[in-house]
């Protein structure tokens, strides 16, 4: 049997936004080290009729999966309503938090009754005093423990750790696997850094990441049936061997790794701005002043891999047919990826793609919008 690549999966004929990564707050009670909203924070939240609007027009797109991003979502008065109409669209729904507003058993309960498919729980160290270092607050850990019990209590379908994975915890990933199993979770979200601030990412640690990646790659394969263990970065793509032999869970490790802007993946702030991703500081459009679809085909433009190649030191990279360039969020900001490194590159340049600098386009009020689609979300079309 011919095990699937990763380079079959680049150049997609047929965009579609299957994963949205969706912001309805960018409140949050922790300040975290990582944090890429910490500073983009803005309250002209869009209204629950605007979220009703944007769902349909993802719907008729064809998004079938939402992933709560940007702030604490549960802050959100009404996040349980808009979870709720979110799952009458049958849409897979993953929510990504801190825990602290999972305190007891009935608050829990009351998220399993939106419909709520997956929750994963901030844990970025087995050692709490390391965890609520990273996450500003301390009492961090303990209260994300209390929340991961309660919804494994109330039989949430799938609970898990979300681990941003850093310079804190690199020695640390094996253990915290292995915290997950002793909890009996389902999963372990293992989130690499964007180093998007200068420095934060040093070339001296290199070999440490690398290694830290291989060790990751292995757990998957060790705990394949036991624990779901999976990541998002590209260059993890650089280690897949013969060892995964399934072509679907191949297919599934390739699909969490690649690069899926302008292919099946977009981010939606809480005040509308579209971008290709949450670490890709590029706004293409705002739902507000232009309906959904109309913003996707410029992203997907702007992006495609096909019209915008990986350039710069990516095209002297071995590794470059099966991760496609890696993080779009250097290659357009004009970054360079030091997780790739001097070593790897012998080159110290960024990727030399051009900032796009977006065309004048036409705006429709959001009442025009609302005409449009209100109607046949309440007759249920």
């Amino acid at each position: 049997m011919k095990l699937i690549s990763a380079a079959e999966f680049q150049l997609t004929d047929n965009p579609i936004p299957i994963l949205v990564q969706l912001g309805l707050t960018y409140k949050c009670n922790l300040k975290c080290d990582h944090c890429y909203a910490l500073y983009h924070r803005d309250l002209n939240e869009m209204s629950y009729g605007e979220v009703e609007i944007l769902i349909k027009q993802l719907y008729q797109a064809g998004s079938c999966s939402v992933v709560y991003s940007h702030g604490e979502n549960l802050m959100r008065k009404d996040f349980h309503d808009i979870a709720k109409m979110i799952s009458n669209y049958d849409m897979y729904q993953t929510l990504m938090t801190n825990g602290f507003y999972l305190q007891e058993v009935q608050e829990a309960q009351r998220l399993k009754d939106t419909g709520i498919n997956r929750v994963l729980v901030s844990i970025d160290s087995t050692d709490k005093k390391v965890h609520d270092k990273v996450r500003g607050v301390e009492g961090a850990f303990e209260k994300a423990i209390i929340a991961l019990n309660n919804l494994k209590e109330v039989g949430i379908e799938a609970v898990g750790f979300s681990t941003t994975v850093d310079v804190h915890n690199y020695q640390n990933i094996p253990e915290v696997v292995q915290f997950a199993k002793s909890m009996n979770l389902d999963a372990v979200s293992l989130m690499q850094n964007r180093y998007n601030k200068p420095g934060v990412f040093m070339h001296d640690l290199w070999l440490e990441y690398v290694q830290t990646c291989k060790i990751i790659y292995n757990l998957m394969l060790e705990n394949d049936g036991i624990i779901d263990i999976y990541t998002h970065d590209p260059f993890m793509l650089t280690l897949l061997d013969d060892r995964m032999s399934n072509n679907e869970k191949r297919a599934a490790f390739i699909g969490a790794n690649i690069c899926n802007v302008a292919s099946s993946m977009v981010s939606i702030d809480p005040v509308g701005n579209i971008s290709g991703c949450n670490f890709i500081e590029e706004v293409i459009g705002n739902v507000r002043e232009e309906s959904f679809n109309d913003i996707w085909e410029r992203l997907v433009k702007r992006y495609n891999d096909k019209d915008n190649p990986p350039q710069g030191p990516c095209l002297s990279c071995n590794a470059l047919s099966s991760c496609m360039g890696g993080c779009k969020a250097f290659h357009y900001n004009s970054k360079y990826d030091e997780r790739c490194g001097k070593r790897r590159f012998g080159e110290e340049e960024p990727h030399n793609l051009t900032n796009l600098s977006l065309p004048a386009y036409p705006t429709a009020p959001l009442k025009k919008i609302a005409a449009k689609y209100i109607p046949k979300i309440k007759s249920g079309e």
